[in-house]
Formats: C-alpha cells, sequence, structure tokens
C-alpha cells in the first residue's frame, strides 16, 4: 500500500429530520471546504429526501503528483441524505518513478441517499493513475455516482498521451457483489482509434445509479428522456459533433448510462441532464442546483 498524502473521512447522521456532518478528518492538501443545506422539490405527496446537505471537497495542491496516494471515506448513517463534489478537474501529473493513486470507501446504510457527482480526472502527458471505489450499500439505500476521463490538455495537443489507466468500482448489496467494473487504459499498447473502441472520441463519461427499487422501466424512461433533450446541437444523437450514449440494467439493482464525446462540458452537461432525470424518476424530486 502506498503512503497516503491526503485523506478525508466524513460521516453524517440525521438528528431531527435534518442531515448534519457529525465527524470529519482531513489531512493538507485534502480538505472539506464548506457544506451546504438543500431544500429539495418535491413532485409527488410520497417524495423522500427533501432535506439534503451538500460537502465541497478541496485539493490545495496542483493535482495527484508522482507517487501521491488519496485515500477518501464516507459513511451515510440510516437515513442521511448527502450531495458530495469537489471542486475542480483532478489532475494527474506525470510519473516520474512511482504512478498516483486514490480509494474511496464507501456505506450508505439503510434509506440513506448519496448523490456523487465529481469534477473529471484528468491524465496528463506521461501520467500513471490506479483508481479504487468500494461501495457498500444497506436495504433501501440509493447511490448516484458520475465519473469523467479526460484524454489529457487536449489544448496542448495530448491526447491519449498517458501511461496507464486502471480503475476499479465495487458495489456490495449488503454482503452481496452486485457490480464490478475494472477498466485499464495503456494508449501505448492499444489501438483506441479502432472500430468498435474509441473511434474518433476522447472522453468518456459515466453516470451508475444503484437501487433496489431499479427496473428495465428506468432504463427505457432515461433513454427516452436524453433522446428527446437537446440542450446543445452538439448533443443530439448524429448531429455533426454528436455524443454517444447508451445505458443498460447492471447485473442486480442498478443501471449504468456511458457517454462518448470530445468535450469534457458536453459529457458534463448531458451526465447532469441524465442525474437530473433519475432524480425525478427514481425519487420523485426536482434536479438539484448546483453552483460552483
Amino acid at each position: 500500500m502506498p503512503k497516503v498524502s491526503g485523506e478525508i473521512v466524513a460521516e453524517f447522521a440525521a438528528r431531527e429530520g435534518r442531515t448534519e456532518l457529525i465527524r470529519k478528518f482531513h489531512t493538507s492538501p485534502l480538505k472539506i471546504a464548506k457544506t451546504f443545506r438543500y431544500e429539495n422539490e418535491k413532485l409527488s405527496a410520497g417524495s423522500k429526501h427533501l432535506d439534503q446537505i451538500g460537502v465541497y471537497m478541496m485539493d490545495c495542491s496542483p493535482g495527484l503528483m508522482s507517487g501521491d496516494h488519496y485515500e477518501l471515506s464516507f459513511h451515510l448513517q440510516k437515513g442521511t441524505s448527502v450531495f458530495l463534489t469537489n471542486q475542480s478537474f483532478t489532475k494527474v501529473h506525470p510519473s516520474v518513478e512511482q504512478g498516483s493513486s486514490q480509494r474511496q470507501t464507501i456505506v450508505v446504510e439503510e434509506g440513506a441517499l448519496l448523490e456523487y457527482i465529481p469534477e473529471p480526472l484528468m491524465l496528463f502527458k506521461e501520467s500513471c493513475y490506479s483508481g479504487e471505489t468500494e461501495v457498500r450499500l444497506e436495504p433501501g439505500a440509493v447511490f448516484m455516482m458520475s465519473e469523467l476521463l479526460c484524454p489529457g490538455r487536449t489544448q496542448r495537443g495530448e491526447r491519449f498521451h498517458y501511461k496507464r489507466y486502471g480503475n476499479r468500482l465495487k458495489v456490495f448489496n449488503g454482503e452481496e457483489l452486485i457490480f464490478y467494473q475494472h477498466q485499464v487504459i495503456v494508449p501505448e499498447f492499444m489501438n483506441l482509434q479502432s472500430p468498435g473502441s474509441w473511434e474518433a472520441e476522447t472522453h468518456l463519461g459515466s453516470l451508475y445509479v444503484f437501487s433496489e427499487t431499479i427496473r428495465q422501466s428506468h432504463v427505457d424512461e432515461l433513454l427516452a428522456a436524453l433522446d428527446e433533450v437537446h440542450p446543445f446541437a452538439e448533443i443530439k444523437p448524429g448531429g455533426s459533433t454528436s455524443l454517444r450514449y447508451g445505458a443498460s440494467l447492471t447485473y442486480k439493482h442498478g443501471l449504468a448510462l456511458n457517454v462518448m464525446g470530445l468535450h469534457a462540458w458536453q459529457l458534463q452537461r448531458l451526465i447532469s441532464i441524465a442525474w437530473g432525470i433519475m432524480r425525478s424518476i427514481l425519487l420523485s424530486i426536482a434536479p438539484l442546483r448546483v453552483n460552483k
């Protein structure tokens, strides 16, 4: 295990119907910058999670340097509702001798909601990154998380000039492993432009939604809504610079939406729309307005 160079630990509990941050610990350069209170707009009489706390994480350093390892741990007690994000892109700098890594451990107890929507991951030229996220859900828990991978500083001509990208995501429902994904990209040894691979696309985004209530109808409704909503011409399927997206059920209690395109902001916009749609159809609450 590499030496920890930055750490965040946060625990949340319900107090008189309100979610509170009851314990936090962080080491430089990571910190919890600020918390906000959200009052969600209900869309039906049975809406839950109307009170929600927003947590912003901050990295005071230029990013993950060679040999850096971050540890993040979040524990949501029964009945809590949390929105979690960070303030800016996670930048992975060139690896001199060792790569950079990050491990996240998340526990969402019974009836709790965690929406984790971080900013994109930016892989600089010659960088090497390894990420691991383990999520444990109890009955009635809802977990939504997005990921967005950038190929480098594209305005400087960096496209897949990093050494290696590896990322694992494991989700447990109780003691049962219900989702496992291990993605490895080594551009030097892969023909990413080949048909059926990345082809002309450069950015990859995902939205994961896990709940015991997830059904195929949720996937169908999400895709139908995305096909109808075109906030920018670039996002319209079949357009000259269209995004490509698709969604499907996971093995159990979840769905995954994947998006590919050429610009991070376009993927962020589509994922934000999809996240809002899932809040509406799964939780009967309006999309969250997040200012940064």
